[in-house]
């Protein structure tokens, strides 16, 4: 009894529940079928990985130093996008992205820290 593979459509014979005719469709089928849930995550990723640089990159500046987050924004920081949330014990809220993270004062301005890993 002849089956079809899902990649190619060609005919093979083989276990009742293959669904491919060789490791080669199999790869490509998952791989396009995955391409799109793994492109939104590279995309995201990118995101992520320009706001931690351009938070690195200030904190080796201006270390605990308030800074306006217009500056942040003019090198490219991203504020909607971020890895979670911190709230001290003394209830300060951290906005986190990876080990690096930051605090909300008044007038826009910011306090850069980094975690203890």
């Amino acid at each position: 009894m002849g089956k079809s593979c899902l990649n190619c459509g060609s005919e093979f014979d083989g276990r009742l529940n293959q669904k491919f005719c060789d490791a080669k469709c199999k790869n490509q089928f998952h791989n396009l079928r995955n391409r799109e849930k793994e492109s939104v995550l590279i995309q995201l990723n990118k995101v992520l990985h320009k706001n931690w640089s351009v938070l690195n990159n200030m904190y080796q500046v201006y270390r605990s130093k308030p800074i306006n987050m217009n500056i942040l924004e003019a090198n490219g920081f991203n504020s909607k996008y971020h890895t979670h949330t911190f709230n001290s014990p003394i209830g300060e809220k951290y906005t986190m992205i990876y080990d690096l993270g930051y605090k909300s004062h008044f007038d826009n301005q910011i306090q850069i820290v980094q975690a203890d890993v």
